[in-house]
């Protein structure tokens, strides 16, 4: 039988299809934590405590009744634990009990607060809902060795009772607000604290698909961890549809993600000292307008220079290129690493990898060039190998041509090694290695891995460099773009590719740049005529990179989708497409060359046409732009200096169409004779380079004297000088400090960064369905409306804004007196953390999807006192614990539990578990092990194998009796991807999730860890010995695990369990009573 209409609309709307509650919600003026704070009367009753009036009227309400004071032992047992997370020792817990003063009780409550364990104590709430750790996480999760800062200033700050407000500042815009301090920079430790994909961003450039995704999700965790925290808004949900409950646009949620649009996760240094902070941004001010003068007086000279001075300023930039990649240079490093093998746990293992020339050819030589990684140059290199030739694929008929494995082949470093074949045809080439490389990062001790990397194989045929077709191996790791077995014939050379190693003129123009259009998806084209029809068997397409853009933009107007098509006619009728991108976006590639190899097509007119164009930041709007495009048919080249006609073209300045096969990049000469350049780079001696550079260097000192104004010159000198001088200052000033925290990074390589951008954000869209690959219109930054009223949610800040603004903007809306959210959701949170839940049971979403509060009056009461008397979170403790509510029993109470089963309107105190923290340094602390050293780094609780690639924790190896390792629990290394197995039986917080409230499980698993774990064994001994000397020793045990005297029946119980089993496992049974594991 179907079901009636209405039935099924009431069954959809119960799974969120679509939902009549909503609809109605929806027309309504606003919800309960978008209203503004208003002056909330405070319920006429007997009770001293606001509070208590609260609770009492809404208890009154439900016919339930509030129940009795707790005594003083349960009392002073709950106090320490919820602002210490440890229990008192028995004398303190005496002499609070038989202390005559009424007044007693509010002491205990200001002495708990003064002391240094509430802030470690508290700090670690915090820490649970900013998902702090201190590993990335993801696939390698790596170490954190500098996020202990920010945990330190968390510390500090409830230690210090720092107002709210300056709190939410510090970790949003702190080295914005308060630059010269330690806070200020530390605190933006906030921004950084939760997981990072290291593939995604160190290993993948933001150009290729993937290292956007990275990039996004970074941001969106940035966004979601600043509003769920602050303002307990779930904007995230708004990442590929409108909010399906609360109103929070896509657009805004991308407006949020424009306030960390120039932002990454890295380490940042500080200092301590506030004077040396101001010093050091001093110097670097200065060292900014020095360098601002050195590049005008460059252009000066540049511009007076005569053409032998220009030639010889291009012979020494080409050996200081020839040299830099003999050294392994860094600088502008293509992406593309080269071939990596699976690792082996033998050094001794065979591997091979080999190539496919398509067909027999002649084996003049062979190049081999090493794999740069991990600060080696010969990455993966391997001791021994054999080089062989043959006609079979599966070298079952194979020549030998070179042999080095009766002993290690010299460490070759950056120098690409030039192997002498026999002259012998053949297809195939294969290197075998024998003797494997151990794969480490340089400086460190030797691992067990042991693996065979190659950068780049080439072979020569007399004096031409040969195509391969295909690249087979053994095995392969494969790895994104930066290991994979085709990376081993793509002309990469160690760092760079080889035209940019060997080539030496420089380009005096940019290449083809199309008119600019108003949208990416757009058509455009250029095209080049041949003499006449050919043969196409290759095409090398260069990406632009300009020279007077006003940055440096490596693969400038490369187009996103696109195909080429090849006809012989001009109006290409009949055209055939040749290479079609047109299904998904292309990976921009940076600086790299773009081959594609064509099966022989013929044809006379090549067209490269756009079905979606490149947005460049800062130019005029999408458009086509390339350097060079060659046509080969064979190994000769056809296109240089062929006619060029494009759709639309700018012909402005350095761009023109001719340019497009002028033979020349945008920064350098294509050399034609790669063969020779490529000889000559192995043949490379660097002393004599290095003696030929040097006496270059003198001529060109001599001529630039004679023919440049001496006035330049000196000018010159004065501020190298200077240069010179403030460089000896800065490095003068003490050693800084680093903090893992969010930062504009200024790095090299996939991981660059916005510091060479000079800290310009990214640009941000709104991406359709949340894909990365389909942006739609621009968003400035700002945030959510309707919740500081009457404020704009989108931030007015002038059109030349640095990052930092934004961030600012943002701190100060979140801050706002007028937020209707964010002084809601901190009392609440702190609420939560004295009763177990929350007035709102959802602490991190106070939207429809979230609870709503059991006592609105009684929050928004407690947010205006705590917003309008200074944002003191020691002086809302002091009014929460000083109040009856939170002095009651936790009795269950039959009749109020028949009305209020979940004890939410609090007619009771909740019974709660031992969080993780608590029961291990409870432990500790009755153990006598407890040391109380405060801050620095992280104690491991672990041994870490394999730190190079993708480190293994291994929990189970590290000895319970290393005294490092007895700090407090606060200060524990906290590993993302392998939790700690004990702290994990415990429900310890996930730190890759926004833990607002813990889960509390009960298991068996957690009455073994307590009887069987190493670390409860090893602390019920020294427990035993450091009692052992007592008179009572089982008496004395309990006391100081329990905070109370046991009744005689439990002595004798104890007292014969001991003599029948020892102290210590006496004192591993009172770690299992429940009592030890729960506060009443």
């Amino acid at each position: 039988m179907l079901p009636k209409c209405s039935d099924l609309v009431g069954i959809i709307a119960t799974y969120g299809l679509i939902s009549g509650s909503f609809a109605e919600e929806k027309v309504k003026q606003g919800w309960w934590s978008r209203e503004p704070l208003k002056e909330i009367k405070i319920p006429i009753g007997e009770k001293d405590n606001p509070i208590d009036r609260f609770i009492v009227s809404k208890l009154k309400e439900q016919g339930l009744l509030i129940s009795e004071k707790a005594d003083r032992r349960v009392l002073i047992r709950r106090l320490y634990f919820d602002l210490w997370g440890m229990p008192p020792t028995p004398k303190e817990a005496n002499s609070f009990i038989k202390d005559p003063d009424s007044g007693a009780y509010k002491k205990l409550v200001d002495r708990l607060l003064l002391s240094p364990r509430y802030g470690e104590r508290w700090a670690r709430h915090w820490l649970d809902v900013v998902h702090y750790g201190e590993t990335h996480g993801y696939d390698k999760d790596k170490p954190r060795l500098n996020a202990w800062p920010y945990r330190d200033y968390v510390i500090r700050a409830f230690n210090d009772d720092k107002p709210y407000s300056r709190f939410i500042k510090e970790q949003i815009a702190g080295d914005l607000l308060w630059p010269d301090t330690v806070d200020g920079i530390v605190a933006t430790g906030f921004i950084a604290a939760g997981p990072w994909d290291f593939i995604g961003h160190a290993e993948v450039p933001e150009t290729k698909i993937d290292g956007k995704v990275a990039r996004h999700l970074d941001r969106d965790d940035m966004v979601t961890t600043t509003m769920n925290t602050f303002t307990s808004l779930t904007v995230q949900c708004a990442q590929c549809h409108d909010h399906k409950r609360d109103p929070v646009t896509m657009k805004h949620y991308y407006s949020l993600q424009s306030v960390f649009a120039a932002l990454d996760r890295a380490d940042r240094p500080y200092d301590v000292k506030s004077d040396i902070a101001s010093k050091r941004q001093n110097f670097r001010e200065k060292k900014k307008e020095i360098e601002r003068s050195v590049a005008e007086n460059k252009k000066k000279i540049d511009a007076s220079r005569s053409p032998e001075i220009v030639s010889l300023q291009n012979q020494i930039e080409s050996i200081e290129n020839k040299l830099k990649a003999s050294k392994g240079d860094q600088k502008d490093r293509s992406a593309r690493y080269g071939y990596h093998s699976q690792v082996a746990s033998i050094q001794g293992t065979t591997k091979w990898v080999q190539i496919d020339l398509g067909s027999q050819r002649k084996i003049s030589n062979v190049v081999l060039a090493g794999a740069d990684e991990y600060g080696f140059s010969d990455f993966g290199f391997p001791h021994r190998f054999r080089l062989e030739i043959s006609n079979d694929s599966e070298f079952k008929d194979s020549k030998i041509i070179t042999d080095n494995t009766g002993s290690d082949f010299p460490r070759p470093g950056s120098k690409p090694v030039l192997l002498s074949g026999d002259g012998s045809k053949a297809r195939y080439v294969r290197l075998t290695a024998t003797k494997l490389w151990n794969r480490r990062m340089k400086g460190q001790p030797e691992t067990n891995d042991w693996i065979f990397a190659m950068g780049e194989m080439a072979v020569i045929s007399d004096k031409e460099l040969l195509g391969a077709k295909e690249v087979t191996a053994l095995d392969s790791i494969e790895a994104n773009i930066r290991w994979g077995k085709s990376n081993l014939i793509d002309g990469i050379y160690g760092t760079h590719s080889l035209e940019s190693l060997i080539a030496s003129e420089k380009s005096k123009s940019n290449g083809y740049h199309s008119a600019f259009a108003k949208e990416i998806n757009t058509r455009k084209w250029v095209q080049i005529e041949l003499p006449e029809i050919h043969s196409i068997d290759k095409i090398v397409i260069y990406p632009a990179r300009p020279t007077d853009f006003n940055k440096d933009t490596p693969g400038f107007g490369f187009p996103e989708r696109f195909k080429i098509l090849l006809s012989d006619r001009e109006d290409m009728t009949d055209a055939d497409t040749i290479i079609n991108k047109t299904d998904s976006d292309y990976a921009n590639p940076g600086v790299d060359p773009v081959a594609f190899d064509i099966d022989s097509e013929r044809g006379r007119y090549l067209r490269l046409e756009t079905t979606k164009l490149n947005h460049p930041k800062g130019s005029g709007g999408p458009m086509l732009a390339l350097s060079e495009i060659r046509i080969f048919s064979g190994s000769k080249e056809i296109s240089r200096n062929a006619r060029v006609t494009s759709l639309d073209t700018i012909n402005s300045g350095l761009w023109h169409k001719r340019n497009l096969v002028d033979g020349y990049t945008s920064r350098r000469r294509i050399v034609d004779d790669v063969t020779e350049g490529l000889l000559r780079l192995a043949k490379l001696k660097p002393d004599e380079s290095e003696k030929n550079l040097k006496e270059l260097r003198i001529r060109y000192k001599d001529l630039q004297k004679s023919s440049i104004d001496s006035k330049l010159i000196e000018e010159k000198e004065r501020l190298t000088e200077s240069l010179s001088s403030i460089n000896l200052e800065l490095n003068g000033l003490p050693k800084s400090k680093m903090v893992y925290a969010g930062t504009v990074h200024s790095g090299s390589g996939s991981f660059k960064g916005r510091g060479h951008a000079g800290g310009k954000p990214r640009d941000i869209f709104v991406l359709h369905r949340g894909e990365v690959t389909d942006p739609r219109e621009p968003v400035s930054p700002g945030t959510v409306p309707g919740i500081v009223p009457e404020i704009s949610h989108q931030f007015n800040l002038p059109e030349d804004h640095k990052e930092g603004d934004r961030r600012v903007a943002l701190a100060e809306w979140i801050s706002h007196k007028e937020n209707t959210l964010t002084w809601r959701s901190i009392v609440n949170r702190v609420w939560h953390y004295h009763f177990g839940q929350g007035i709102v049971d959802t602490p991190n979403d106070f939207g429809r999807i979230g609870s709503k509060p059991t006592h609105p009056e009684l929050l928004d009461w407690l947010a205006i006192g705590f917003r309008d008397n200074g944002g003191s979170i020691k002086d809302l403790h002091r009014l929460i614990l000083n109040s009856a509510t939170y002095k009651q029993v936790s009795d269950h109470h039959q009749e109020n539990a028949l009305t209020d089963i979940s004890n939410k309107y609090l007619w009771r105190q909740n019974r709660r578990r031992l969080d993780a923290e608590s029961l291990r340094d409870t432990v500790l602390f009755v153990s006598g092990k407890m040391n109380f050293e405060m801050g620095g780094p992280s104690f491991k609780d672990f041994v870490i194998e394999k730190p190079q690639h993708s480190p293994h924790y291994q929990y189970h190896k590290y000895d319970p009796n290393d005294p490092l390792t007895h700090r407090r629990s606060i200060y524990r290394f906290i590993v993302r991807s392998q939790p700690q197995p004990f702290m994990d039986t415990f429900d310890c917080a996930d730190p890759s999730q926004l833990v607002d409230k813990r889960g509390e499980t009960t298991t068996a698993l957690q009455a073994l860890a307590l009887l069987n774990n190493h670390f409860m064994v090893k602390m019920s001994q020294r427990f035993a010995e450091n009692i052992s000397e007592s008179t009572d020793p089982v008496r004395i045990a309990f006391e100081a695990a329990i905070s109370r005297i046991p009744s005689e029946d439990e002595l004798v119980l104890l007292r014969s369990y001991s003599e029948q089993h020892g102290l210590a496992a006496t004192c591993r049974i009172i770690f299992n009573l429940n009592e030890f594991s729960f506060i009443d």
